[in-house]
């Protein structure tokens, strides 16, 4: 396994930051790379009255065959043994075709998730797929994308147009942002 942010490999441990060192107990591929820690998570309150947020422990694992993976849990095992059980899940997924159902569920920048396991993966689809072609060029992409939703438009730019005709920001200001920031705490300049 690697860490995420160096890189460096790390064996089977896995650190918690704030909570210690785990050695992970599943055989995950030595190309995995992983994150763990405690961190908040923010949702869409399902009922009135539910939190918009929780804090939990979670490994995130980012293995062959998969592109992300983040199991949550009370302990580090328990994390590991969520993350473990979707990575099986996502290996064992099957038709009888051998491979995963992949849809974008409104994705615009390649992702999809498979229909049958839920697994997500980047780059699984291409701007043509998508029916997403650069504004300028024509090319298919999924760089970037505008959408004007008073008009009911999306345009979409490539790489290299919207590096040559990067959509101008939607404010400017010849004032200082020092000039700003006074101005909004009702300072005299």
């Amino acid at each position: 396994m690697r860490e995420i942010m160096t890189g460096r490999d790390i064996g089977n441990r896995i650190t918690f930051h704030g909570h210690g060192t785990h050695i992970a107990r599943h055989p995950w591929p030595d190309e995995t790379v992983v994150s763990a820690g405690e961190g908040v998570v923010f949702r869409r309150a399902s009922k009135p009255g539910e939190p918009a947020t929780y804090t939990t422990l979670f490994v995130e694992v980012y293995p062959p065959g998969a592109a992300f993976i983040r199991g949550e849990g009370v302990t580090p095992q328990e994390c590991e043994n969520s993350a473990w059980a979707q990575y099986r899940l996502a290996l064992d997924c099957s038709d009888g075709s051998g491979s995963h159902d992949w849809e974008p569920r409104g994705y615009r920048n390649g992702a999809g998730f498979c229909s049958r396991c839920g697994t997500f993966k980047s780059q699984v689809f291409t701007g043509e797929r998508l029916g997403q072609f650069c504004r300028i060029c024509g090319r298919g992409t999924t760089y970037h994308w505008d959408t004007d939703k008073a008009a009911g438009t999306t345009t979409f730019l490539c790489e290299e147009d919207y590096k040559a005709y990067k959509p101008a920001r939607h404010t400017s200001h010849d004032r200082s942002l020092a000039q700003l920031l006074a101005e909004l705490l009702g300072e005299d300049s």
